[in-house]
């Protein structure tokens, strides 16, 4: 079995839960502080008659009138972070799913996953004797096809922003950095993999990313013939490099020492 390092699918629980609780936070605070305004304001037209009756009812429908609101607006917004949570668990599945692909590796090859770097999220990195492979999951049902501009039509339409080219980009940008921090330039592939959709998007016809199932990753990465034989040094150093792009991530601070 490969070595395995970080969990898959981690920073969809992290981050939305964190902006869910963030949210509501907020909700609750403001409404407890007009409620703290209304409160002050019939304490003083109660005690020492500060306002008129016609002063203070105004004031007071008007704070209920912005408590109802921002209750509304903010768990109305509430809904649609529990819709994207939703979404975003739905493509975790998915990268949980490939993740256990690539644990089954042979024991020669490091699998990272949920890496952070400074050009975005990783699904999944593998480091091993036929390269560097930066694989991205995507959850989608039906069928994936080519567009012929080197993009993806998903059930024949196109998707609602392009996939491939920030993904290639985000790869080249973290490429020049692994090649600073290793003084190697190794062999890099990005790929879509799709665990649960058809895929008929040939390869070469999605720019530089290749779509696969999830049932063609094993031999796409093990029987790769086209790239040149990695040792056990420069696979470290490599995997090393990718960890030390994430040296403010509490979860790989000590991976290093592991591999």
């Amino acid at each position: 079995m490969a070595k395995v390092l970080g969990k898959s699918g981690r920073y969809v629980s992290q981050e939305e839960i964190k902006k869910f609780r963030q949210h509501y936070l907020v909700i609750i605070g403001v409404i407890a502080i007009l409620g703290g305004v209304l409160g002050y304001l019939l304490c003083l037209y109660l005690q020492v008659r500060k306002f008129s009756s016609v002063t203070t009812s105004v004031a007071v429908l008007i704070l209920l009138c912005v408590i109802w609101l921002v209750e509304r607006m903010g768990f109305r917004k509430l809904d649609e972070i529990e819709k994207t949570r939703a979404a975003m668990r739905k493509g975790a599945a998915g990268e949980n799913a490939v993740a256990k692909i690539l644990e089954n590796l042979p024991e020669d090859y490091c699998v990272i996953n949920g890496l952070t770097t400074p050009f975005g999220d990783l699904d999944h990195v593998v480091v091993g004797p036929t390269g560097v492979y930066i694989l991205d999951t995507k959850n989608w049902k039906g069928v994936v096809a080519a567009d012929g501009k080197g993009e993806l039509l998903l059930n024949g339409k196109s998707t609602d922003k392009p996939m491939v080219k920030p993904l290639v980009t985000r790869m080249m940008n973290v490429k020049d950095k692994i090649k600073t921090l290793s003084n190697l330039d190794p062999f890099f592939k990005v790929v879509l993999v799709f665990p649960i959709a058809r895929v008929e998007a040939g390869w070469g016809k999605t720019g530089g990313a290749n779509c696969i199932r999830d049932d063609q990753l094993w031999a796409y990465i093990v029987e790769n013939e086209f790239s040149g034989k990695f040792d056990k040094k420069t696979i470290k150093s490599l995997a090393q490099a990718f960890l030390a792009l994430a040296t403010m991530d509490k979860e790989f601070q000590s991976s290093a020492k592991k591999i």
